[in-house]
């Protein structure tokens, strides 16, 4: 069956997570349709976005402490967020913000598990988030185990280069 050919029925057949799956593609390939005003070819990329590390900005959570990160997206593409992720050695909560616009992501930090999902059933996001070239998310982590917790986040998604002239 090809990508064209996909019913309702038939995503509504797919087992989880592929059915999120399948659903958080298509809303991806009609927000680029929203951004471009065409589809795009080889200006779409996957691409993954991992979070700072350095000495000030470390993955450890001191135990039911609270940490603040960043991820920034690069000025070469813009950024469209379809999944995050995350592996940490104990439950904690993220409060997810995008820096250039003061938006927040969420009313309350949530739990690790209800954002990020889990390795059976990640979290991917029900509408794509577009984030503009040297955008950054920041967040904040709080510990919940009552110990020393290293928790990595990344999100998933693909970079959307500017199309070459005349293509």
């Amino acid at each position: 069956m090809s990508a064209l050919a996909l019913t309702a029925q038939a995503i509504e057949a797919l087992p989880e997570p592929a059915r999120s799956e399948v659903k958080a593609l298509l809303g991806i390939k009609q927000s680029l349709y929203d951004v471009l005003g065409s589809y795009p070819l080889d200006n779409v990329l996957p691409y993954a976005y991992g979070q700072n590390q350095t000495a000030a900005q470390s993955n450890a959570i001191p135990a039911n402490g609270t940490v603040s990160n960043s991820i920034k997206v690069s000025a070469d593409a813009a950024f469209i967020a379809t999944s995050a992720r995350a592996s940490s050695q104990g439950d904690f909560t993220i409060f997810l913000r995008i820096d250039n616009s003061d938006r927040q992501l969420m009313n309350v930090p949530m739990h690790s598990s209800t954002f990020f999902g889990t390795a059976q059933r990640p979290g991917f996001f029900a509408k794509p988030l577009l984030l503009a070239a040297n955008t950054s998310l920041s967040y904040d982590l709080a510990d919940l185990s009552g110990q020393s917790n290293d928790a990595y986040i990344s999100f998933y998604g693909f970079k959307l280069y500017q199309k070459r002239q005349g293509a």
